[in-house]
């Protein structure tokens, strides 16, 4: 704007030299009375072009002052934008903080018996299906081998290696993490395990049930009373589908896991918890090394 301002200046300066020049001919050529119309005359296109040039650039001003304010009214909308993004992320972020609040102190009011330690899921490391994820807690935080993994829903596994700040899980999925279950309506016991077919269908299967087993859809499949890995009572799954063992005389069950181990963001790691027997009460943290 500044370069269009000087240009005028230079142009108008120009116009005058002309006319200065046009006269000072007329008076050494001994012409002091020049008739007004013929300097009018003279000075006719000079006026029409300085005309039309001052129109042409008031409307360059106009147009370059516009633009300006354009750019500034777009970056305040850009900058208003942004900063509607950040309240939406930190809502957003707020949200996700209070529901991990609620499944915190939901799995604390749940089984009160539990010391749990919460962690974030960083990571699976097993492509098509979820073998194995990857925490981010470790001794530092109290977790040890073979603590069982759980979420508000179910049993998802259990620890297999730790660090200082992380720990990798072996999740039910895992074709040889077996769990001894129990059917929480009938009784009945068997043993879980995951063949590679069904765990990249994301089901497990309960196997060894007894022959003459009350089985029925929809039935609960919960940790039983042995072991010290898994408190007992924790769910497993639901019953899908049963189907005979013609070779070993039992049944065996397709159960779809409590957990959805395609949606896990965050976990329980129980560093402890009181198992209640008949007559005692035994505490345990984890499974001793």
């Amino acid at each position: 704007m500044k370069y269009i301002k000087n240009k005028i200046f230079l142009i108008s300066l120009t116009l005058a030299l002309c006319v200065s020049t046009v006269f000072s001919v007329f008076y050494f050529m001994g012409v002091q009375n020049i008739p007004a119309a013929m300097v009018q005359d003279a000075m006719l296109p000079f006026q029409n072009a300085f005309t039309r040039l001052s129109k042409s650039l008031d409307g360059y001003l106009v147009y370059f002052s516009n633009m300006r304010a354009l750019y500034e009214e777009n970056q305040a909308l850009k900058d208003r934008v942004e900063n509607l993004e950040n309240q939406l992320h930190d809502a957003e972020l707020a949200v996700g903080e209070n529901a991990a609040l609620r499944d915190y102190l939901g799995v604390r009011d749940r089984y009160d018996s539990f010391s749990v330690v919460q962690a974030q899921v960083l990571g699976n490391s097993d492509g098509t299906y979820l073998q194995y994820l990857t925490l981010d807690r470790g001794t530092a935080s109290g977790i040890r081998e073979n603590m069982a993994v759980i979420t508000k829903n179910g049993v998802v596994g259990y620890v297999c290696e730790v660090s200082t700040n992380s720990c990798r899980v072996k999740t039910l999925l895992q074709y040889d993490t077996g769990v001894g279950v129990y059917v929480q309506r009938s009784g009945d016991v068997g043993m879980t395990d995951c063949p590679y077919a069904m765990g990249q269908k994301g089901l497990l299967r309960v196997v060894y049930l007894p022959e003459d087993a009350s089985l029925q859809i929809g039935d609960r499949v919960v940790t039983g009373d042995l072991g010290d890995m898994y408190p007992s009572g924790l769910t497993v799954g639901h019953i899908i589908e049963v189907m005979p063992d013609v070779y070993s005389r039992t049944l065996t069950a397709t159960l779809q896991p409590a957990v959805n181990f395609d949606d896990l963001e965050q976990v329980f790691v129980i560093t402890g918890f009181v198992e209640k027997l008949p007559d005692t009460e035994q505490t345990t943290e984890g499974a001793q090394q």
